[in-house]
């Protein structure tokens, strides 16, 4: 199973309705082929958003393309959990998944991986599967026909420009140790 697992700097995407990118967040890596994704709190986060930090914010199984955006698609999940500031704590509740994340000199922004630690596979399985048996994004069955008028094209979160001026992302690679396949 390929688990996307990235660090949030802000709420609001995915929305209350489960669409992860209605703020153009993630961007293209909203394309990757992944069969779930963990959304955490990053320890630099927005001023305003700071109580996501270091919590599990969300978690979506089972993605499935509803539309797109320019840089990305619009994704909706068979099985979807919103917590946002409400998620458990990290460091308490999934502390090797903490140590795979943010420290040891981790600078990770995101981590996809189908092979883990084996201590961090089994922490990350026992949060996917916390969400087996929830109910599919609010949006999961909308229509392509409706998307338009169903969804707020609220670009500005996350966008590419910084006071109107483009910045360039760079993307560092993860390194692998210690892999354990599933």
């Amino acid at each position: 199973m390929k688990v996307l697992i990235y660090k949030r700097t802000h709420k609001h995407d995915p929305d209350e309705r489960g669409i992860f990118g209605i703020q153009d967040c993630m961007g293209q890596i909203r394309n990757w082929n992944y069969d779930a994704v963990i959304g955490i709190g990053g320890k630099s986060a927005w001023k305003d958003h700071t109580d996501i930090k270091y919590r599990v914010n969300w978690i979506g199984l089972e993605p499935k393309v509803i539309g797109s955006t320019k840089r990305g698609n619009l994704i909706v999940f068979a099985h979807f959990e919103l917590y946002e500031e409400n998620g458990k704590e990290i460091k308490e509740h999934y502390p090797k998944l903490f140590d795979y994340m943010y420290v040891s000199g981790s600078r990770k922004r995101f981590d996809m991986s189908s092979s883990l630690p084996k201590d961090v596979y089994e922490e990350v399985k026992s949060i996917l599967d916390s969400i087996k048996d929830s109910s599919p994004s609010k949006a999961y069955n909308i229509d392509g026909a409706d998307l338009d008028t169903n969804i707020n094209y609220n670009l500005s979160g996350c966008s590419r420009f910084f006071k109107g001026k483009e910045i360039e992302i760079i993307i560092q690679k993860c390194v692998k140790e210690n892999i354990y396949k599933k």
